[in-house]
């Protein structure tokens, strides 16, 4: 399974925010398509803003226990999944008072039940969205994140062409991998891919002073454009970030898993 791996102090806070009110007019929109049992008493206006307001808190509470524990030196995936799996008894609460705030309060809390039934109750009932959004942020924040440390990586980066002159100008410099094939070495960046007449090893000397790996006799690969590695049977698999498969040795396997901090 693919670790997730997110820093929300690189993150862009404002972009962030977008992305958050966005998922919760969406996601309220959906939910409103369901039907819900929940709110099928409450005008369809009211509903919307119930809903809506339910997922921005969600959202705000999930990000705040990712931030958080990140804070304290929790690894990744650790904060995201603590959050995640934290978030439905964090919001129950929450979920009780806007209900009562929006005219729709818990039939149980006015019927008399005890404040611990309540509260279970709507742990359960508010679990199945908190989980959803926590999903959905994590997404979020992997691809902003992984995005950015890319373009950092490549704005920091000396030239393609500067170490490997036989380079097309086209390829840019943004490189993902290189596969040597008979006498010639296959580069592939995130613009395309070009057959040079190089010797591999040659090429992977050059290529030194970039954050890569030679992961097979007949692969290199950049890290920062690894999105998994796993096992698949006897063998070893890395899917990079252009959804290429390069094949991991069992010898080299160890070194690229410590490099990769899994």
């Amino acid at each position: 399974m693919m670790s997730i791996d997110v820093s929300l102090t690189e993150a862009d806070w404002r972009a962030l925010s977008w992305k958050v009110l966005v998922t919760a007019l969406v996601g309220a929109g959906f939910v409103l398509v369901l039907e819900p049992d929940h709110t099928a008493e409450l005008p369809v206006l009211a509903a919307f803003g119930l809903w809506s307001t339910h997922i921005l808190f969600i959202a705000a509470l999930f990000l705040a226990g990712v931030w958080m524990l990140q804070h304290y030196g929790l690894r990744a995936p650790g904060p995201v999944i603590v959050s995640a799996l934290a978030l439905p008894f964090l919001f129950a609460p929450v979920s009780l008072l806007l209900d009562y705030g929006f005219g729709n309060p818990d039939e149980e809390l006015e019927a008399g039940a005890s404040l611990i039934a309540v509260y279970v109750g709507e742990v359960l009932a508010v679990a199945p969205v908190a989980l959803t959004v926590a999903v959905v942020m994590g997404f979020i924040l992997r691809r902003d994140t992984t995005d950015e440390q890319r373009e950092t990586v490549s704005r920091d980066s000396p030239s393609l062409k500067s170490m490997i002159n036989t380079v097309p100008r086209s390829l840019g410099n943004d490189i993902i991998r290189m596969h040597a094939q008979d006498h010639y070495v296959e580069v592939v960046t995130n613009k395309g891919s070009a057959l040079l007449s190089e010797q591999f090893g040659a090429c992977v000397e050059k290529l030194a002073q970039l954050d890569g790996v030679q992961c097979h006799r007949s692969h290199w690969i950049r890290l920062a454009h690894i999105d998994n590695l796993m096992r698949r049977g006897s063998s070893y698999i890395c899917t990079m970030s252009n959804g290429d498969e390069v094949p991991v040795s069992r010898r080299r396997y160890p070194d690229l898993k410590e490099r990769l901090g899994r």
